[in-house]
């Protein structure tokens, strides 16, 4: 009876033991599917035709690494990251940083704080720096041409394939060939590296009403810059959804912002963009790196017809 007992008890630990393997191989399962899907996806950096992904395993072709496999490390780095105080709590960041100062708006302060500042029509809440700070300086460092891609902090320069015509022989983006990906003229751009932050909304709001002028004007032709106002909501802190409530829009609130206090990381081309982000099937060209798949609600997250 004793051997019998035993017996029923290897076999009861023999079953457990195959139905725990068994749902550890489906938990492991799941969590490599859940870790395809974030990694592996059209939408991520890691996709190989993501422009963005410059290993050498990347099906781009024309702008890749001769034997770097490694994908983050053009931008991120574990270790001995940058610790340019620009950054702002750069995310271990390992690009070359540009000092490249920048063509940008040239306005005339008008008034005392907020600091209205006129550009043109537009009355522009704050003056753009002519050296970008956070995410923006971080863009710039590929995209004003002036490092090239493989330039890494950590470790040594990465060797690059660079036949494509926007890339110079420095392995560098061409702002000659291809203007668009390359510049240093910001005039023509939003306006980046500026604040937002509750006070400027609060006085941006009031200006709804008349009391105040702190508002981007918007058309921006001029005809009649107090009659189509913009209401600024703060960077970074709410985005909107695709939902509708009662008045047309839903917000949704992300994290509180780890940036400048009070600041809400400010406009920063990270506000509309996301350089892992890419969709490989629809969209044209600049819209693959955009936050939202719609422009227009790029533009309502921070801009809102005052009512």
């Amino acid at each position: 009876m004793k051997y019998i007992m035993e017996m029923r008890g290897n076999i009861l630990l023999a079953v457990v033991a195959v139905l725990a393997g068994v749902v550890l191989g489906l938990v492991v399962y799941g969590k490599w599917q859940v870790a395809e899907a974030v990694l592996g996806g059209s939408g991520n950096v890691t996709f190989i035709n993501n422009p963005h992904n410059f290993s050498k395993d990347s099906q781009t072709g024309s702008v890749m690494a001769t034997l770097e496999d490694r994908i983050c490390i053009f931008c991120h780095t574990p270790h001995n990251a940058s610790r340019d105080d620009s950054l702002l709590n750069g995310p271990l960041w390992n690009h070359e940083l540009s000092t490249a100062s920048y063509t940008t708006w040239a306005p005339q302060l008008t008034n005392s704080p907020p600091y209205i500042v006129n550009v043109g029509f537009v009355n522009v809440l704050t003056t753009q720096p002519a050296q970008l700070d956070g995410s923006s300086r971080m863009c710039m460092g590929c995209h004003d041409g002036t490092i090239g891609i493989g330039n890494v902090v950590s470790g040594a320069d990465i060797t690059m394939v660079t036949t494509h015509s926007c890339i110079d022989d420095d392995g560098s983006l061409d702002s000659v060939e291809c203007p668009t990906l390359a510049f240093t003229d910001l005039t023509t751009k939003h306006i980046v590296s500026i604040p937002m932050n509750q006070q400027l909304i609060e006085n941006s709001a009031a200006a709804c009403d008349g009391s105040q002028t702190t508002l981007l004007s918007f058309p921006w032709d001029g005809d009649d810059p107090l009659a189509d106002r913009v209401f600024l909501r703060p960077t970074a802190t709410a985005y909107y959804d695709g939902t509708s409530d009662t008045y047309g829009v839903s917000w949704v609130s992300s994290p509180p912002a780890k940036y400048k206090t009070g600041y809400n990381y400010g406009v920063q081309c990270s506000t509309c963009h996301d350089p892992h982000k890419w969709d490989a099937t629809s969209g044209a060209v600049g819209y693959k790196f955009l936050v939202t798949g719609s422009v227009s609600r790029l533009c309502i997250a921070c801009h809102d017809q005052c009512s």
